[in-house]
């Protein structure tokens, strides 16, 4: 990042976010977008610095402008910009538009969930990404405009994280098996005739695909609400005739409920984790198995790679060693 001209605290978040989602089992958010994240700054589809300008404060709510900074620095700024407000009026709601990807929701809200706070983030494509179909069509006329919920606990397994699209899978996640030449399940896409495939071939072809929402209905309606949020609220736009099937920006709306301004947080989290372990008492349907709340497969994840390494599949470490080779900087392994 830092050799193809990016300021040094911006490569460093980057980096860092793609690592992080490595590191909890998320692959489809982390260095596989490497490539992509490098070429933005390359071809100036991404700003080098932060550039983040505060066009609109309210009080408890803010519109920015992040004139394309990079989507994991502007999403950090509008989250602690969202505690700050939550801390001081109770709640903190910040309309963003015009930033780069912002990679994996999850670690904005885990980052508010971790300070005491409610955290949300939502976020979509601006109008282009179009690889969803409404609930009925076999075109794509949605992103996989994905949300996030983070909530305080007091268990040594800290917060509990909610991070999903609202298709049936995120596009990166059926990226990963693409290059791995892997099946997905039934449901998760369709072909350009509208009938379900589990080959990814079948997605990005040409006429391609479309991915599936999740939960039939419900997760369309999720995405529509998504889009409202994110694409019309900002005014970074919203899903339309799309002038390019991908695109590289992201408009997002990102909440912090202050739980002080409400009741008392050690009240609040251990009525939450009350819940929590009554939840997960439930006898397990399978021998052995074993009921689990959100974010425990990340959570057990993040010990197990942190322990043993990052696993990246040879077409995307090829692809970063040549791009790395290309920018002169060395990588060793």
């Amino acid at each position: 990042m830092a050799a193809a001209g990016a300021a040094p605290d911006v490569a460093a978040r980057v980096s860092q976010h793609l690592v992080n989602s490595n590191l909890v089992g998320i692959d489809s958010h982390g260095v596989i977008r490497l490539t992509d994240y490098v070429s933005w700054v390359q071809e100036g589809k991404a700003a080098p610095d932060n550039r983040v300008e505060i066009l609109n404060d309210q009080g408890g709510t803010a519109l920015l402008d992040a004139h394309f900074t990079f989507g994991p620095v502007a999403a950090s700024q509008a989250a602690q910009m969202a505690a700050d407000k939550a801390r001081k009026l109770g709640v903190g709601i910040i309309s963003v538009k015009d930033a780069t990807h912002i990679g994996r929701l999850g670690e904005y809200v885990y980052e508010l969930a971790s300070e005491g706070l409610v955290g949300f983030v939502c976020c979509n494509a601006q109008g282009a990404g179009q690889m969803v179909a409404p609930w009925g069509g076999k075109q794509g006329r949605l992103t996989t405009n994905p949300l996030a919920w983070g909530f305080p606990s007091g268990r040594a397994e800290g917060p509990v994280v909610m991070d999903m699209s609202t298709s049936a899978w995120p596009e990166g996640k059926v990226r990963v098996k693409h290059r791995r030449n892997e099946k997905v399940p039934l449901g998760v896409l369709i072909d350009a005739d509208g009938r379900d495939s589990t080959d990814t071939h079948d997605l990005y072809g040409s006429p391609g695909g479309a991915l599936l929402p999740a939960g039939q209905h419900k997760g369309y309606a999720l995405s529509l609400m998504v889009e409202f949020l994110s694409g019309v609220l900002s005014g970074g736009g919203s899903c339309h005739a799309p002038a390019a099937q991908f695109t590289h920006v992201n408009s997002f709306c990102m909440m912090a409920i202050g739980v002080e301004s409400i009741r008392s947080l050690t009240d609040v989290t251990s009525d939450f984790d009350a819940v929590l372990a009554y939840v997960k008492g439930s006898l397990p349907i399978q021998e052995g198995g074993e009921v689990l709340v959100p974010y425990e497969p990340e959570s057990r994840q993040y010990n197990r790679i942190l322990k043993d390494g990052i696993e990246v599949e040879p077409a995307t470490w090829d692809s970063i060693t040549e791009l790395a080779e290309s920018l002169g900087v060395s990588v060793d392994g």
